[in-house]
């Protein structure tokens, strides 16, 4: 408003505010009766904007309405004692209080319900940093007690639940569970701790090793049909952590990977139908909590190990080259008796009954009949 003073401004704005409440319009009833009290210092203006927080409220019992429509309530009550709006502003605080900390209770108990996976560790983060140690600690410790999850989101969720501990002031428990971190992520470090949590993490390290890991041999060709044992060693489990041992398996390269597994330390077997003669076998190796996360991997579905099938042997054949049908020894000396004897026959069957006898005393002799 050009020209006008303060005291102009506050009242233009506190009419504006006035009707935009009437009107129901309480977002925009707000921002005018905020101008109008930082103009005019006026406290019952603080009562207005307690009831427009309340308004809304009623319609939608966030807890985050209670709470803004309390702060103005209790500010009026401190700021003007003697106001005739101040009876009604502490009547308005006793029925909000019990029904906003009950509002906030459910918030947060459904907002603990619906936080998985990386989600639950930042709730319990702002939860702990917040001064809520102990719903912290219920977002932890269900998340730790769900299958599937990655080492690496483990060892953040052991370690905040050690700084949860300490801040609770159990110390013995806060090693145990940064001892956990230390096994999972050996380079664990605290940031900016506070009270006895530094104490409790040099302890921790005093005692860890260098972290959990699995170990196996090499496999060469393995038989065909016969089941192929995976021998595992779990190192660095002085937590005892691990509860399984999970063998995934596929033939190469084919469709989702079955498993099986197995309570060390009692071996892994891949079974028998997977090993089929000349087939490559796709595996991996997990090391499992008790409920079914992941703490330590030997090759993974997305690289997993391979290994060969033996194929069957071939027939033992001779190193030289067969002998053709037409060269064989037996077939020439029977061809060979044949044809002897086809030649004798012929030369028998020609031969006349008599031989003239050519001696030195007789001449040839003429043909009966004819004479020299």
């Amino acid at each position: 408003m050009s020209g006008a003073s303060p005291r102009q401004e506050a009242k233009a704005a506190f009419v504006r505010g006035e009707t935009a409440y009437n009107l129901g319009k309480f977002n925009d009833a707000i921002a005018a009766f905020e101008e109008a009290y930082a103009l005019s210092r006026l406290p019952e203006i603080l009562f207005n904007l307690g009831q427009c927080y309340r308004r809304q409220w009623e319609t939608d019992k966030r807890s985050e309405l209670g709470r803004r429509a309390l702060h103005y309530y209790e500010a009026l009550s401190r700021e003007a004692p003697t106001s005739p709006v101040r009876q009604d502003a502490e009547q308005f605080i006793a029925e909000l209080r019990p029904a906003v900390a009950q509002a906030e209770a459910n918030e947060r108990e459904g907002l603990i319900a619906a936080a998985h996976g990386g989600e639950a560790v930042k709730l319990a983060r702002t939860l702990f940093l917040g001064g809520q140690g102990q719903d912290a600690a219920i977002v932890l410790r269900r998340l730790l007690h769900e299958p599937d999850h990655e080492r690496e989101l483990l060892a953040e969720a052991y370690l905040l639940l050690g700084r949860v501990s300490a801040g609770a002031g159990d110390v013995l428990d806060a090693e145990a569970q940064f001892r956990r971190a230390l096994e999972l992520r050996p380079s664990a470090e605290l940031t900016n701790p506070r009270g006895s949590e530094l104490a409790a993490f040099e302890a921790a390290k005093h005692m860890a090793g260098s972290g959990l890991r699995l170990v196996q041999a090499p496999f060469g060709e393995v038989p065909a049909r016969t089941p192929a044992r995976i021998d595992v060693a779990v190192e660095g489990d002085t937590e005892k952590m691990v509860s399984q041992l999970e063998l995934g398996y596929r033939r190469a390269d084919t469709g989702a990977f079955l498993n099986t597994r197995a309570a060390p330390p009692a071996p892994l077997n891949m079974p028998a139908a997977v090993l089929t003669p000349g087939a490559h076998v796709d595996y991996y190796v997990r090391a499992l909590d008790s409920a079914g996360s992941i703490l330590a991997e030997s090759g993974n579905p997305a690289l997993p190990f391979r290994l060969q099938v033996a194929s069957p042997p071939l027939p033992v054949q001779s190193s030289a080259a067969p002998v053709p049908w037409y060269q064989h020894w037996w077939l020439w000396t029977a061809a060979g008796v044949v044809a002897a004897g086809t030649a004798t026959g012929i030369y028998l069957g020609t031969r006349p009954e008599s031989l003239p006898t050519f001696g030195v005393e007789a001449g040839p002799r003429s043909p009966q009949g004819m004479s020299r």
